[in-house]
């Protein structure tokens, strides 16, 4: 029978560089597994916020547009009384016949400014209005259409 050698005591306890070193790369690919999928949420996330704010933008827009023209002299003049919630608004005016309201009759400008005295001219009874938003690189944001009635 052989006598057995009795280790010194540091070499009892603790862990290896090697262990230690096993364990840092599966913690590594553990912390690389998990996060991967939270940066793209947190991009979703902004992605998201951008198109609600723009949807709102163009929301108030077309409440402030449709709120002026239920007066028929500023639905006549195709104006309104703060033109400033279309800046950075892309709007699309198309008067529209009674008879058929899906076949546009003509474009008409950008709403402006209702100023006293300003000319009224005879407009159709049906305007369709399309406001929209894009980024900086041209992605639509917000694409709202509504058809306003005169009557």
């Amino acid at each position: 029978m052989q006598p057995r050698i009795k280790l010194p005591a540091y070499h009892k306890a603790g862990l290896t560089i090697i262990e230690v070193l096993v364990s840092i790369a599966l913690l590594s690919v553990i912390v690389l597994v998990v996060l991967t999928p939270l940066t793209g949420f947190f991009g979703l996330t902004r992605q998201s916020n951008r198109q609600v704010s723009a949807t709102q933008s163009a929301q108030r827009a077309m409440e402030s547009l449709r709120g002026d023209w239920l007066n028929t002299a500023r639905y006549d003049q195709n104006c309104l009384t703060n033109p400033a919630v279309l800046d950075g608004l892309n709007i699309e005016i198309t008067a529209l016949d009674v008879s058929s309201p899906t076949v546009p009759i003509g474009t008409l400008g950008k709403p402006g400014n209702c100023a006293a005295g300003a000319a009224v001219i005879s407009q159709p009874p049906l305007k369709r209005v399309r406001i929209t938003q894009t980024d900086a690189q041209g992605k639509l944001l917000a694409d709202l259409t509504v058809v306003v009635d005169r009557r």
